[in-house]
């Protein structure tokens, strides 16, 4: 299953970034060993890529408005 991506890291600017496509687990390894080699300056290593943080909200935009019966609790069957 393709689960991996290649990530990086520049020992000169130290710039970093990972890579879009994803690999089978032994083949990003294998490209990340196969990059390392090649360009010495960039350390490449094989990981599962976690999904960015979603923007953080403006608060000078109104926020999100409750749909009517989506999130509604029910009424309490009884009071205390």
């Amino acid at each position: 299953m393709k689960t991996h991506s290649i990530h990086w890291k520049s020992s000169v600017t130290g710039t970093i970034g990972t890579g879009t496509k994803l690999f089978e687990k032994q083949e990003a390894e294998r490209l990340a060993t196969e990059l390392n080699e090649s360009y010495p300056d960039i350390d490449h290593k094989a990981v599962i890529p976690v999904p960015p943080a979603p923007e953080p909200r403006d608060p000078n935009q109104p926020g999100p408005r409750a749909v009517e019966g989506l999130n509604a609790l029910p009424p309490p069957e009884f009071a205390l």
